[in-house]
């Protein structure tokens, strides 16, 4: 599952030419088929590795 989210979040970046991504983590986990509560998970442990950073209203994708 890192490794789906990780291409996901990569193809919304590109594909909105943005590093903010504007997306609830209920949004990622319907469209990845997952949990709310996994996604959530592998948010943060992303977070701690350097490759996002957790706004309160969007996703900074920093890879």
């Amino acid at each position: 599952m890192d490794e789906r989210l990780e291409f996901y979040l990569e193809k919304q970046h590109h594909d909105l030419n943005t590093r903010a991504l504007m997306l609830t983590h209920s949004q990622i986990a319907n469209d990845l088929n997952s949990s709310r509560e996994v996604i959530s998970r592998l948010l943060k442990k992303m977070e701690q590795q350097k490759k996002v950073i957790l706004h309160r209203s969007y996703i900074e994708y920093l890879k």
